[in-house]
């Protein structure tokens, strides 16, 4: 199971609550188009059935996130394994980012990895509140060796 959540890295996001003032780093996340990194600073792994990845195995992430070096808020995630074979493997994943003083954004999606193939995932905005209320769009991860996830967010309408 380790060893998916460090493929996947982060799906993406959860639910925490929003302070009330705004910090300046994130009154500069405006527009549509806006990327974060992420921390992570805690993860969980639930490996059910027989022993290492399998259907129905889960994880849970929760980070920190920054836009250009500045805190802005954290995200969780949690995932389930939906396929798993030697080639490929899919999770379904549900997340939301909490942008402090902005609102949520929240998410889901189908992720599929394959062996020698390089995925970049993305997932649906499915939703929102605050600043985000009605919200759509997608957020897709981007994941290179060494260096922390980046969340492309891509807010419609």
């Amino acid at each position: 199971m380790r060893q998916i959540v460090r493929v996947v890295g982060v799906v993406v996001a959860g639910g925490f609550a929003v302070t009330a003032i705004t910090p300046p780093a994130a009154a500069s996340i405006d527009g549509n188009r806006f990327q974060v990194t992420t921390r992570t600073i805690a993860e969980y792994e639930n490996d059910v059935g027989r022993k290492g990845p399998s259907i129905g195995d889960s994880f849970t992430i929760t980070e920190k996130l920054f836009h250009r070096g500045e805190r802005v808020g954290r995200d969780a995630v949690y995932c389930q394994l939906s396929r798993v074979t030697k080639r490929v493997f899919g999770l379904q994943c549900v997340a939301t980012l909490s942008l402090r003083g902005r609102g949520d954004i929240t998410l889901q999606g189908n992720v599929i990895f394959k062996r020698g193939e390089r995925t970049r995932p993305v997932l649906a905005i499915t939703g929102g509140t605050g600043d985000y209320v009605g919200a759509s769009g997608e957020v897709e991860l981007v994941e290179r060796r060494g260096a922390p996830t980046r969340l492309r967010v891509s807010l419609s309408g």
